[in-house]
């Protein structure tokens, strides 16, 4: 993922959604930990870090590493989970 341009965009006052995973809690599967997906508004990206910003179910700042990212689309004001990996 660019995350530089990215940036570029956020910038240029790009409104932009974030997709990305996130580990489920309380999962003690024997096959490692489950995963749900979630979208998200984009709010900021850190290029010297590769990190991404956003506020989960639009409510808790968090930042996410650019491997727990799926897609960054442009923003069309719809946020979900979505279902477990």
């Amino acid at each position: 993922m660019d995350v530089a341009s990215i940036d570029a965009q956020l910038q240029a006052g790009e409104q932009l959604k974030i997709k990305y995973r996130y580990p489920l809690k309380g999962d003690g599967s024997a096959r490692g930990p489950r995963y749900a997906v979630r979208t998200d508004k984009l709010l900021d990206v850190s290029v010297e870090l590769d990190r991404f910003y956003t506020c989960f179910r639009s409510e808790t700042p968090i930042w996410l590493e650019a491997n727990e990212v799926i897609e960054v689309t442009p923003d069309d004001g719809v946020y979900e989970d979505l279902p477990a990996a």
